[in-house]
C-alpha cells in the first residue's frame, strides 16, 4: 500500500495562514461596529461620491391640479394610459399620498421642493425653508446649472429659492416660467405643456442638471376655465403623453439612463364635488398621485401606507446622498430596493450649521427672551419720556399680553410713577399714550392722570415746534376719545394731526427718521381712517417704505427700520384702516385717499415710470400695498425671529429695537386664507 509522504512546506504555510486569518476576522469584527448599521450591499456598485445608490439625478414632475380620482383612483385609468400601463409596472405607486397642507399651486410646489409645509400664497413671498437646489448647490459645491426648474405657469406659481437667511439666492438653481412673450411656455394651451417638455430636453442636453423640477400647468388652468369636464379630462390625457415622452427621453439619454429617479406627482387636487376649483381639506383637494421610478425603486409595487407631500424632497435627498437638515418629511424607504439612511438631516456645511443654529434660537419664546433682555439691561428711570421711550414701553405692554409675566408690566408701571410729574407737554403726551395702552384693569388707577393731560391740552392747545410732537399729541387725544368714549377729544386731536401734516417737511436725512414717522402715521390712520387727508399722508409714507423693501415678505436692511415700519403698518391694519386696500375690489374702484393723490405725488413714488398715466400709477400703488402690506406682511413679521440673539437682543439691543420687536413680532400662522380654508376641521394641522 502506498503511503503519503509528509509535506512540510504546506504544513508551515497552514501554520502561518491560520493565525493571520483569525487576526483578520477579529480585526474586521471590531471595525464593523464602527460602520453604519446598513452597509452598502456588495452587489450594488457605489457611486463616485460613495453614497451607494445608483441614482445620480432626480426629476420631480408635476401634473398641476389633478385629483387622484382622475388618475390612479379611476378604475379604468382612461385618462392616464401611459402612466398606468407603461410606467406603473416599472416603479412604485403610492395609493394614499396626500397634500395635508395648503392645496394651492405655489404652496404645493414649495412643499414638494423643500420638504416642509409651506403657506406661501400664489404670487406671494418666497418659501421660508431651503429648496433641494439650495441644499445641493451648498453641499456639493455645484454650479447653478445643475439645478433647473421649468414651469408652464407664470411667476406666481413658484420662486426657485427660499428667504431663509442661511441659504437664499446664492444657492439658487436656474428657473424659467410661463407668461413671457415668445418662448411658448404657457399654461393656457396644450402646446404649452409640449413646450415645457421640449425645454426640459434642451436643458438636459446643454446643462445636464442633477435636479430638475417640472410643472405641466395646463391641467390646472383648464380645470378652472373649462365649460365642461371633458376639456379637463383631455388636458390630463395630454399631460400623460408628455410625462411618457419625458421618461423615454430620460431613458434614451446615456447621461440619465439608469441613473435617474423620477417622481410623477401633483401639487394639489380639486374639490371633490366641483372640479373648477380647489383650496380646502376635502378628499379631492388632498388626495393626489405619486408614482416613483428609478434604478433604486422597487418595480411593480403598490404602497398603501400613507405618504405626504413633504416626503418627496427628503427621499430625493436620500437618493442623492444629500442632507436636508430643515426638511420635516421622512424618507419613503418602503419604495427603495434597499435603504442606506444617507439623509440623516445632518449639518455638514457652514450654511447648514448656521441654519440649524438660527432655527434653534428662533424656536424659543422670543417675546419672553426680548422682554427679559429689557429687564436685565434697562432701568425704568433711565427711559426717557420721548418717542423712543414710547416704542419700548408699548412693546413691553404688548409683550406682557403674551408672556403673562407681571414683572414685564411692572416695568411700565414703575416708569409711569417716575414720569407722572413731567412738566413738558410733549412728555405728558407720551405718558398719556403709554397709560392708554395698558390693559383696562391696570390702567384704571392712571386714567385720571390721562384725562387731566387731555383736558390741559384742550384748555391750552400746545404749539408744537416739531411735527412728530404734534402727531404724538393728536394721536393721544384721538386715543383718549376712543378709550373714554368722550367725543370732545376727537376733533381737536384730528386738527392737531392735520396741522402737523401741513408743516414743511425738513427733508429727513435717514431711513430711521422716516420709519419713526410711519410708526406714528400708522397710529393716526387707525384712529382717523375715514379722513382722506390723514389716510393719504399715511399711505404715501407706507408706500415709500414698502418700495424700499427688497421684495414681498422681506425686511429692510436696518433692523430698527424694519420693526418701526412694521409697527406702523401693523397699527393701521389691526384697526381696519387698510381694509380698502387689502380686500378684493372691483377693478375700477380705488380707495378715496388714492383718488385724491396727484400726478406729482405718484411720479415721486414711482420715478421709473415718468410717462405712465395717473390711473396706472394709482393702481400700481394699490397693488404695492396689497402685495407687501397685506399678502407678504405676515411673512415679514415672521422673518424678525432670525434677528434675536442668544441673550434676547434684537438687532443692536437698543430700547427702540427691543420695543419695536416686542410690538411687531408675530409668528407665521400655518393656515391660508380663503373662503373654504381651513375646511371643516379647523384644528387639523400637518
Amino acid at each position: 500500500m502506498d503511503t503519503i509522504a509528509p509535506r512540510p512546506r504546506r504544513t508551515a504555510f497552514l501554520l502561518l495562514v491560520i493565525p493571520l486569518t483569525l487576526l483578520l476576522i477579529f480585526g474586521c469584527t471590531v471595525q464593523v461596529h464602527d460602520r453604519p448599521t446598513n452597509p452598502i450591499p456588495p452587489e450594488v456598485p457605489s457611486r463616485k461620491d460613495g453614497s451607494g445608490y445608483k441614482s445620480e439625478h432626480v426629476f420631480i414632475v408635476v401634473m398641476d391640479g389633478v385629483r387622484y380620482s382622475e388618475t390612479f383612483g379611476d378604475p379604468t385609468h382612461r385618462f392616464i394610459p401611459h402612466l398606468y400601463h407603461d410606467l406603473r409596472p416599472q416603479g412604485t405607486l403610492f395609493t394614499h399620498y396626500h397634500n395635508r397642507g395648503v392645496t394651492v399651486t405655489r404652496q404645493g410646489h414649495s412643499t414638494l421642493i423643500s420638504g416642509t409645509w409651506q403657506t406661501v400664497p400664489n404670487g406671494g413671498p418666497r418659501l421660508t425653508r431651503p429648496t433641494l437646489f439650495e441644499y445641493y448647490r451648498d453641499e456639493k459645491r455645484a454650479p447653478s446649472t445643475k439645478g433647473w426648474s421649468v414651469f408652464a405657469k407664470g411667476p406666481y406659481a413658484f420662486e426657485p429659492y427660499s428667504s431663509h437667511p442661511a441659504y437664499g439666492s446664492r444657492y439658487a438653481g436656474r428657473h424659467v416660467h410661463g407668461g413671457r412673450q415668445g418662448d411658448g411656455l404657457t399654461e393656457n394651451t396644450p402646446e404649452g405643456d409640449v413646450t415645457v417638455l421640449n425645454r426640459v430636453i434642451e436643458v438636459m442636453k446643454t446643462d445636464q442638471p442633477d435636479i430638475v423640477f417640472i410643472n405641466f400647468g395646463h391641467t390646472d388652468h383648464v380645470g378652472h376655465v373649462a365649460k365642461n369636464i371633458g376639456e379637463y379630462h383631455a388636458a390630463i390625457r395630454n399631460c400623460d403623453e408628455q410625462m411618457w415622452k419625458l421618461w423615454n427621453a430620460i431613458q434614451s439619454d446615456h447621461h440619465y439612463r439608469n441613473t435617474t429617479t423620477v417622481f410623477f406627482t401633483n401639487d394639489h387636487g380639486r374639490h371633490t364635488h366641483d372640479f373648477h376649483s380647489h383650496g380646502d381639506h376635502c378628499e379631492g383637494c388632498e388626495h393626489i398621485m405619486l408614482l416613483v421610478l428609478g434604478p433604486d425603486i422597487k418595480k411593480g409595487t403598490v404602497i398603501e401606507r400613507e405618504a405626504l407631500q413633504i416626503d418627496v424632497a427628503t427621499t430625493a435627498g436620500e437618493l442623492m446622498g444629500l442632507q436636508t437638515p430643515l426638511a420635516t418629511g421622512r424618507t419613503l424607504a418602503e419604495c427603495l430596493t434597499y435603504y442606506l439612511e444617507l439623509n440623516r438631516k445632518e449639518a455638514r456645511t457652514e450654511a447648514a450649521h448656521r441654519a440649524l443654529y438660527l432655527e434653534q434660537l428662533a424656536d424659543r419664546n422670543l417675546i419672553k427672551a426680548a422682554a427679559d433682555y429689557v429687564l436685565a439691561t434697562t432701568k425704568p428711570e433711565g427711559v426717557a419720556a420721548n418717542l423712543i421711550g414710547e416704542v419700548l414701553l408699548r412693546g413691553m405692554i404688548h409683550g406682557q399680553s403674551e408672556t403673562k409675566e407681571p414683572r414685564h408690566l411692572q416695568f411700565v408701571q414703575r416708569w409711569i410713577d417716575v414720569h407722572k410729574h413731567a412738566k413738558a407737554i410733549e412728555q405728558k403726551a407720551i405718558l398719556g399714550k403709554v397709560i392708554l395702552e395698558l390693559p383696562s384693569a391696570v390702567r384704571k388707577p392712571y386714567m385720571d392722570m390721562a384725562v387731566q393731560i387731555g383736558d390741559r391740552m384742550l384748555a391750552s392747545p400746545p404749539d408744537f415746534a416739531d411735527e412728530n410732537d404734534a402727531l404724538i399729541g393728536g394721536i393721544f387725544l384721538g386715543r383718549l376719545s376712543e378709550v373714554t368714549k368722550r367725543p370732545r377729544y376727537e376733533e381737536p386731536g384730528l386738527r392737531m394731526i392735520k396741522a402737523s401734516l401741513r408743516q414743511p417737511d425738513p427733508k429727513r436725512p435717514t431711513d430711521i427718521e422716516k420709519a419713526y414717522e410711519l410708526f406714528l402715521l400708522g397710529q393716526a390712520a387707525a384712529l382717523f381712517r375715514d379722513d382722506i387727508t390723514v389716510m393719504k399722508a399715511y399711505i404715501l409714507t407706507a408706500a415709500k417704505a414698502l418700495n424700499r423693501m427688497k421684495e414681498d415678505g422681506a425686511l429692510w436692511d436696518d433692523p430698527l427700520v424694519s420693526v418701526l415700519d412694521l409697527c406702523g403698518i401693523e397699527a393701521s391694519t389691526r384697526r381696519g384702516a387698510m381694509r380698502e386696500f387689502t380686500q378684493r375690489r372691483e377693478h375700477d374702484a380705488l380707495p378715496a385717499c388714492v383718488e385724491a393723490m396727484t400726478q406729482q405725488e405718484m411720479r415721486a413714488l414711482f420715478p421709473d415710470r415718468p410717462r405712465a398715466p395717473l390711473r396706472n400709477l394709482q393702481n400700481q400703488l394699490v397693488q404695492l400695498i396689497w402685495e407687501r402690506g397685506k399678502q407678504g406682511f405676515p411673512f415679514s413679521l415672521d422673518m424678525l425671529r432670525y434677528g434675536v440673539n442668544e441673550a434676547g437682543a434684537y438687532g443692536n439691543g437698543s430700547p427702540a429695537a427691543q420695543g419695536g420687536f416686542l410690538l411687531s413680532f408675530k409668528r407665521l400662522d400655518w393656515r391660508y386664507g380663503g373662503n373654504t380654508w381651513p375646511g371643516p376641521d379647523s384644528g387639523k394641522r400637518p
